[in-house]
């Protein structure tokens, strides 16, 4: 039997859940902190597991027996959400990690992030998840609480940021650097590579930080630290 995790237990979560709970190969475990639906959904789907929590921190994924899960779907309306969980998900020996995306534009570079089962668009997501789960058959940024989360591109200007290697920047209480692109090539962020002036970095931040990180990689003067 296959261990199937879903994050998300809105409209999407709960069509999957109706897919998937016809067939009898797989155990399925829900992940979302509204109070009110997970109760109608518990009621609903007597054999699902029910887990509260926030899926962007690392203690409530293993609370819903990730390490022992063959399959995560991040099925949440939040792109970043999806995104983190999925970075997340990667430390973690999974057949496969699939990723819901709302923003097309979005697809290539959760893929580029590892995120290779990326559904969009909305009209074909639980089809296309369902299809995705049963052909499986043959970063250290852990938040807690109900931070909201946002991907910002910025264009590097600070003298206190160039030169310096993605390691020794990111991650960050408040973001994590994911993408930078150099010369128009993108470029997984790895901890060895140099920021340069005028690079391009994707970045996943707090939503009420975005004005201090941006400031932080472009104003030179203003932030010795963050």
């Amino acid at each position: 039997m296959e261990e199937i995790i879903i994050v998300g237990g809105g409209r999407v979560g709960i069509r999957l859940i109706d897919l998937l709970n016809k067939r009898e190969d797989y155990h399925i475990t829900l992940i979302d902190d509204n109070k009110k639906a997970l109760s109608l959904i518990k009621e609903k789907y007597e054999t699902v597991d029910i887990v509260r929590g926030n899926a962007t921190n690392k203690t409530v994924l293993e609370n819903a027996g990730i390490e022992n899960a063959d399959i995560i779907v991040a099925a949440t309306s939040i792109d970043e959400v999806n995104l983190l969980i999925g970075i997340l998900s990667q430390g973690y020996h999974l057949k496969k990690i699939i990723a819901r995306t709302a923003n097309p534009s979005h697809i290539k570079m959760f893929k580029k992030l590892g995120l290779n089962e990326v559904v969009s668009p909305e009209l074909t997501t639980c089809m296309d998840i369902q299809k995705l789960i049963i052909n499986s058959l043959s970063v250290k940024m852990l938040t807690t609480g109900s931070d909201d989360m946002e991907l910002v591109e910025i264009t590097v200007k600070s003298s206190k940021v160039v030169g310096k290697e993605i390691g020794q920047i990111s991650p960050s209480k408040d973001f994590i650097i994911v993408l930078c692109n150099k010369n128009n090539e993108d470029i997984i962020a790895q901890n060895n590579i140099v920021l340069s002036k005028d690079d391009k970095i994707t970045v996943l931040v707090k939503s009420n930080k975005i004005k201090k990180v941006k400031k932080y990689f472009t104003k030179s003067g203003l932030l010795s630290s963050i």
